[in-house]
């Protein structure tokens, strides 16, 4: 009789819990917002709707003080298209802030966790949407704490090993940045040594790079190096007991990545270390210095027409290459764009960067208007560089479309002595 009642109680009970849950009005999501508190959660505008297009959504998130923020991805169904177009960032804190990746598509990371108690997320969507957008939850968490995390962590077993997300299976992802904290007992230093390393080559390791600091902070001053390329660093050893690597990909061109080994040894166990130096890749000797060259309302008043033809440009400019426009970003009033590269006739001081076997090269046209590209499209850049060896383009500068039988005048000027 006991066990009957017992039983209906029971049965009663949660019946008026699951009464009162289907009860509850669905959650409204909108345009961003401010959120506080242990937990919650965030969805794209209009969730589980289809996001709308044209939008710039802020989503600014705080915990209370002495713990991180922990956000975890439910859903993710965005345009998916190298997260060019549609895409949402997720950052470490709300000024001054890291970015800790951007994701689009549907393939959803793994815990974000910031190193403070604040955390912003952003949405971007072009004029044309597909998919529900996203929903995720956050949470506050003691600092440290483990989890399965989407890159980066702390780091505290005697041996163990750090990789670029999505390794083996395919290239790390653009618009990313892991931070691992390695940390050992007082009287131990950190060996790291990568097994394999391929990171977007570039002379001076500005885009895509991994940088490796003694100590708990990214301090220039306890910089040890900063790698890019193909060519693993060589073995790295800490002078205390932390070691702090950054990896940062952007939004271009992407490569492998990495997978590298670290271990505790006692203080006294390296004798001689000499540091290593960041990973630069040979390049051609340069054959002109660079120009400098800035924008100005009088250079864009210009009329837009091109004048003269190859030939007659070949020798006046510094650098000649075909290529396909992959990107293109409005900055004020110039356009940075980036080429994957189809064939270089004329290199002079521009900076090519490496990646897998794709080529390419930044090129600041410094007139939005003039002249006047579109993504996608091929095209014969003829122009002059910067201190940073960018390709800087004005309206007085030879641009236009390139198709094949265009190759073999091209090679023919590649020979001349101007």
């Amino acid at each position: 009789m006991r066990t009957t009642i017992l039983n209906f109680f029971v049965t009663l009970f949660f019946t008026t819990i699951l009464t009162q849950f289907h009860r509850r009005p669905k959650p409204v999501f909108t345009c961003g917002g401010n959120f506080t508190g242990d937990s919650g959660i965030i969805g794209s505008q209009g969730y589980p709707g289809v996001y709308p297009p044209n939008t710039k959504c802020v989503w600014r998130i705080t915990v209370p003080r002495g713990k991180m923020v922990s956000l975890s991805f439910r859903v993710l169904d965005l345009e998916s298209d190298l997260c060019r177009y549609d895409f949402v960032d997720v950052y470490d804190g709300h000024i001054n802030r890291q970015r800790l990746g951007r994701f689009c598509g549907t393939s959803r990371p793994g815990a974000l966790v910031t190193n403070g108690n604040k955390m912003q997320v952003t949405m971007v969507s072009d004029a044309n949407t597909a998919g529900s957008g996203f929903l995720a939850v956050f949470a506050a968490v003691r600092p440290n704490e483990k989890g399965d995390r989407y890159c980066g962590g702390l780091l505290d077993r005697s041996s163990g090993s750090l990789k670029t997300p999505n390794w083996p299976e395919k290239d790390y992802p653009a618009g990313v940045t892991c931070t691992w904290h390695i940390v050992a007992p007082r009287n131990q230093i950190i060996e790291l040594r990568f097994e394999k390393f391929d990171v977007e080559r570039d002379n001076y390791c500005r885009y895509d790079h991994v940088a490796i600091f003694n100590g708990e902070e990214a301090s220039e001053a306890r910089r040890i190096g900063r790698f890019c390329g193909d060519s693993p660093p060589a073995p790295i050893y800490s002078d205390g007991n932390h070691l702090l690597i950054q990896f940062l990909s952007d939004l271009s061109l992407t490569a492998d990545g990495f997978i590298g080994h670290y271990q505790f040894r006692p203080n006294s166990s390296v004798s001689t270390r000499a540091p290593p130096t960041s990973t630069t890749p040979t390049t051609p000797a340069m054959t002109t210095g660079p120009v400098a060259l800035t924008y100005s309302e009088a250079l864009c008043r210009q009329k837009c027409r091109r004048t003269g033809v190859i030939d007659s440009h070949y020798c006046s400019s510094n650098f000649v290459i075909t290529g396909t426009l992959v990107s293109a970003a409005v900055r004020e009033e110039s356009v940075h764009a980036v080429l994957s590269i189809i064939g270089v006739y004329k290199q002079g001081s521009l900076a090519i960067q490496q990646a897998g076997k794709s080529l390419s090269a930044r090129v600041v046209l410094l007139c939005r208007k003039c002249p006047l590209v579109r993504r996608g499209l091929n095209y014969i850049v003829m122009g002059h560089t910067d201190e940073e060896g960018r390709g800087v383009i004005t309206p007085s500068n030879f641009v236009m479309a390139f198709k094949g039988n265009r190759h073999r005048e091209l090679s023919v000027l590649k020979n001349i002595h101007c």
